[in-house]
């Protein structure tokens, strides 16, 4: 005999009788949820309050998500304390994410970045001692708090219902859930932004959840709607019609790449004063021999896809949200991806990869070998003994290995690619347990925290200043001719707090909300130093500007090595266009623009068609471009095209 109303209020004295309550607090729950997954987004009360009364359609549309999610969760565990918890504790934790990546790289969290949920725990270090997650995040976490108290007394209804009708109710609910995702104007709201749309103002128009919901439905490459074996073969023709004539070299220098974690050259700070010159080997290089901008495709982080468009000569915006040059899907896709590590192979060169930290992050120990690197080293293989610095094995250390690989070497020529550590975030006061080579000072950065964390960043800079002076002084004695180019992988961001940089409050950039930087900051923001050094007294062709994706390409040509047709395409792009990526366009003159003109959209049409050919289509032209065997059906004739021309891609 079941107990009265009376019996299980007595029983439970924690159960709130009031069935309008618990109806009451299952509506808004979701509501509150999004509520505060806006206000850790943007740390502020009233500015969360604004967000959702001037994005009214994206509000309701991920109201009716939570609630319909809710309500499913709700009606199969009859209990609402689980629904509210499962539906609402994820979403905080995953805007609680996005906005610590905001303040430590100055990007949002990306769909690609959960490819590395693996390495939170190794991420986590990257994050400055003592950095607070922000009174908006604790006033969220606080608020949650108090709603699953709530939901914990009304979790389950004073009577229950059968079975058949839960489960039948969680039906509709899923139903319903699944109809609202499907409907025509839900995929227009997610899908259509503005051209180029970075994560940053997909998250300010959907908000950070229906943001990366949005994302992930464009999470890989689309097929271009030009694709086709003609077109890609057209491409093709143009491109050996425009390559140079194949010269074998002479000799075959060796080669080393050297990219040194957050090099750039500090002396371009305003409002700030060195006791000394924090990079001289790099100033007293710089004026020998030619050096200049290096262009990244990044800003405070994400090496791994400087790296690879360096490598490969790939635009990191070509492909979807949900991937990355590091996370391609198709693991296969790497052994197809023309890379200037294969060419240096192909001419008989021994290739070498260095890196003194691990193999954790990037996925490297998968792809670094199928780009054509026969050894990879990380730094527990390393065979000199490791020093530590700033937490880190020291530049110092790389350098030493990277003698060693060059000893060691078989007859031949090497390439040898080292990738440094030292000077990655964190930066803050005591870093270093030395005192730092270089008195840093500055009216606008208060004694302490403030100027300890320049004061880590130039400590580091040095040390990767002094490493390239001892790797240059110890080639200038190597009897073998060699090449060496140095660079700075991105500029790092130096956070004072949750709404400060260092570049801001020096008067560098305007704030640290990237989304808002002008095309001309932007272009400040993404470059770094590089330098061309050698030892034979070659007079290379270096320009004054390089970008990442043809600093690959013109390292080959520095070499004196005959390209493939890939590169040969890589050289027709720089023409006309330095770098191309989200929010931002510069020509081969090296002016920057928010959007491209339509001559360069044309141009990287054209480009995104070779791309998608060798990473996710039919691999048309990929053994022709790679210098691999070519089909032997692939240029007999080219017809006239039924697609639309090349030269005439669609308007949007």
């Amino acid at each position: 005999m079941e107990k009265s109303q009376a019996e299980q209020s007595n029983q439970d004295w924690f159960r709130w009788d009031n069935p309008w309550i618990r109806r009451g607090l299952a509506a808004a729950a979701p509501l509150l949820g999004l509520f505060l997954c806006q206000m850790v987004t943007v740390q502020s009360v009233p500015r969360a309050m604004d967000w959702m009364g001037e994005h009214p359609e994206a509000a309701l549309l991920t109201y009716g998500v939570l609630l319909l999610v809710q309500m499913t969760l709700e009606r199969l565990s009859e209990n609402l304390l689980v629904g509210v918890l499962i539906s609402q504790l994820p979403c905080l934790i995953l805007s609680i994410v996005s906005y610590m990546k905001q303040v430590v790289n100055g990007v949002p969290l990306l769909i690609s970045d959960l490819s590395m949920i693996g390495q939170a725990s190794e991420i986590t270090g990257f994050l400055r001692p003592g950095m607070s997650l922000g009174s908006g995040t604790w006033g969220a976490l606080l608020i949650l708090a108090l709603l699953l108290a709530a939901a914990f007394f009304c979790a389950r209804p004073i009577k229950r219902a059968p079975k058949w009708r839960r489960f039948l109710e969680g039906i509709v609910s899923v139903s319903l859930l699944m109809g609202l995702m499907a409907l025509p104007a839900t995929s227009a709201m997610l899908i259509v932004g503005e051209e180029g749309e970075s994560q940053a103002m997909r998250n300010d128009r959907l908000g950070v959840l229906a943001g990366l919901y949005s994302a992930a439905l464009e999470s890989v490459m689309q097929e271009p709607d030009i694709y086709s074996e003609n077109n890609v073969n057209r491409i093709l023709l143009q491109t050996r019609a425009a390559a140079p004539r194949v010269i074998e070299p002479e000799f075959k220098p060796n080669v080393i790449l050297v990219v040194s974690e957050s090099f750039f050259d500090p002396t371009r700070l305003p409002n700030v004063e060195f006791s000394t010159d924090p990079v001289p080997n790099y100033h007293a290089l710089v004026e020998e021999f030619p050096g200049g901008e290096f262009l990244s495709n990044t800003y405070a982080g994400g090496t791994g896809n400087v790296e690879m468009e360096i490598l490969t000569g790939i635009p990191s915006v070509f492909l979807g949200a949900g991937e990355s040059l590091t996370t391609i899907r198709d693991q296969e896709a790497y052994t197809r991806v023309p890379s200037i590590v294969k060419a240096f192979a192909d001419q008989g060169y021994s290739t070498h990869f260095v890196h003194s930290y691990t193999d954790s992050l990037y996925s490297r120990s998968t792809h670094i070998p199928l780009l054509g690197f026969q050894t990879v080293l990380f730094q527990k293989n390393f065979t000199v003994k490791r020093a530590l610095a700033g937490g880190y094995t020291s530049d110092d250390s790389l350098v030493d290995q990277l003698i060693v690989q060059l000893e060691g070497k078989e007859e031949g020529p090497i390439f040898l690619y080292g990738l440094t550590m030292e000077n990655h975030q964190p930066y803050y006061a005591g870093k270093f347990n030395t005192e730092s080579p270089v008195t840093v000072t500055s009216d606008l950065l208060e004694e302490g925290d403030e100027l300890g964390a320049l004061d880590a960043l130039i400590h580091g800079l040095y040390d990767a200043d002094a490493a390239l002076g001892k790797l240059v002084e110890y080639l200038e004695e190597y009897e073998e001719p060699t090449i060496l180019i140095f660079l700075g992988d991105h500029l790092p961001n130096v956070a004072l707090n949750q709404d400060e940089a260092v570049y801001d409050r020096l008067g560098y950039s305007s704030s640290t909300d990237t989304k808002t930087w002008s095309a001309e900051e932007l272009k400040r923001m993404l470059s770094t130093q590089f330098l061309v050094w050698n030892n034979y007294g070659a007079e290379l062709d270096v320009p004054e500007a390089i970008s990442c994706t043809g600093m690959g390409s013109k390292i080959l040509g520095w070499a004196g090595l005959p390209k493939p047709l890939y590169f040969s395409w890589i050289d027709t792009v720089m023409e006309d266009v330095l770098l191309y990526r989200e929010r931002l366009f510069i020509n081969a003159e090296g002016m920057p623009y928010h959007e491209p003109t339509k001559d360069c959209e044309l141009l990287m049409g054209k480009f995104r068609i070779l791309v998608y050919d060798i990473l996710y289509g039919e691999q048309y032209a990929t053994e022709a471009f790679t210098g691999q065997r070519l089909r032997e059906t692939t240029l007999e004739v080219v017809p006239e095209m039924v697609e639309p021309e090349l030269n005439s891609l669609p308007e949007e």
